[in-house]
C-alpha cells in the first residue's frame, strides 16, 4: 500500500456503484477532493498517481500533473481546480494513491466558457467494455459536482473521441459551426 502525505480539502461525499464479489454493482461512498497546487504534499501525490497511471496507459493524469507544477497561469484563467476522487471517506492528511479513482482539472476563466481540461478515471478499474469493471460513476461524480459548483457559465470541454458519448449522456452539447471535438454544457 503506498501512502502519500494529502492536504486535499473535502469537497463532498458522493455515490457511486462498485461491484461486489457477486458481480453486481452496490452503491458505495466516495469523496471528492480538491488539491492545492501550491501545497508540495498535493503536488506530491498528483505526481505518483500520474507515474502509476502511465504503466495503466491513461491519457491526461501527467498532463494534469504538469499542470499543476508548471508554476504559473494563463492570462484568462482565473482558477485552476485539481479535484481527485477517492475511495477514502475520512483523514485527508495521508492519502493512499491506490484508492484515487479519479482526476480532474477545471479551469474558470474570465472567458465567456469555464473549461474541462483533463478529466482522466482510473485506467486499471474502468474499462467500460470489461466484465471486469469494477467501478461506475466516477466520472459522472465529476460533472455532477461542476453542475453544483459552476458560476453560471457554459462549461466547454475538448472530448476525445471514445469520451464523446461519456459527455453528450451528461448533458453536453455540440454547438454550430465548432469543430466535433468541442462540446458545452449550458448550467
Amino acid at each position: 500500500m503506498n501512502k502519500i502525505n494529502f492536504t486535499a480539502n473535502l469537497i463532498k461525499h458522493v455515490q457511486i456503484s462498485k461491484k461486489n464479489n457477486r458481480g453486481e454493482y452496490i452503491p458505495d461512498v466516495v469523496s471528492i477532493v480538491e488539491l492545492d497546487k501550491n501545497d508540495k504534499n498535493d503536488t506530491d501525490a498528483l505526481h505518483k498517481t500520474a507515474i502509476e497511471w502511465y504503466f495503466m496507459k491513461d491519457r491526461f493524469s501527467y498532463d494534469i500533473y504538469s499542470e499543476a507544477i508548471k508554476g504559473y497561469e494563463y492570462d484568462n484563467i482565473n482558477r485552476e481546480h485539481y479535484f481527485a476522487v477517492t475511495e477514502q471517506t475520512k483523514d485527508f492528511s495521508t492519502l493512499d494513491s491506490n484508492k484515487i479513482l479519479g482526476l480532474m482539472l477545471f479551469s474558470n476563466t474570465n472567458d465567456d466558457v469555464d473549461e474541462i481540461n483533463f478529466l482522466q478515471v482510473r485506467p486499471d478499474i474502468n474499462k467500460k467494455q470489461s466484465v471486469n469493471r469494477k467501478y461506475k460513476g466516477v466520472g459522472k461524480a465529476f460533472t455532477d459536482l461542476l453542475k453544483e459548483i459552476n458560476y453560471k457559465k457554459p462549461i466547454m470541454v475538448k472530448a476525445t473521441s471514445d469520451a464523446k458519448n461519456f459527455y453528450l449522456k451528461q448533458g453536453f452539447k455540440f454547438k454550430q459551426n465548432e469543430p466535433k471535438t468541442i462540446l458545452y454544457l449550458e448550467v
